[in-house]
């Protein structure tokens, strides 16, 4: 996934914020989920497998943490 879609998907997120919209990502052996948090006031980027959650407040921040995530789990599985 490139950085632009992802940015797409996040902007999406915001324009519909008084929605609950949860997007998974399945790379490998790891899930992520991602939701935006109106009360919050920011995105949150939910591992599956351990339930570790983090907080990004911003695009730009959250689509580089995402980026770097799934790039890491797409190098892991072509080593």
């Amino acid at each position: 996934m490139t950085i632009i879609k992802i940015k797409e998907m996040l902007e999406t997120l915001l324009r519909y914020e008084d929605s609950d919209i949860t997007h998974t990502f399945c790379s490998g052996n790891h899930t992520f989920s991602l939701n935006y948090s109106k009360e919050l006031k920011n995105f949150q980027v939910k591992k599956i497998e351990t339930g570790h959650i983090e907080h990004f407040p911003d695009v730009e921040t959250t689509s580089l943490a995402l980026y770097r995530m799934i790039s890491i789990v797409e190098k892991e599985v072509t080593e």
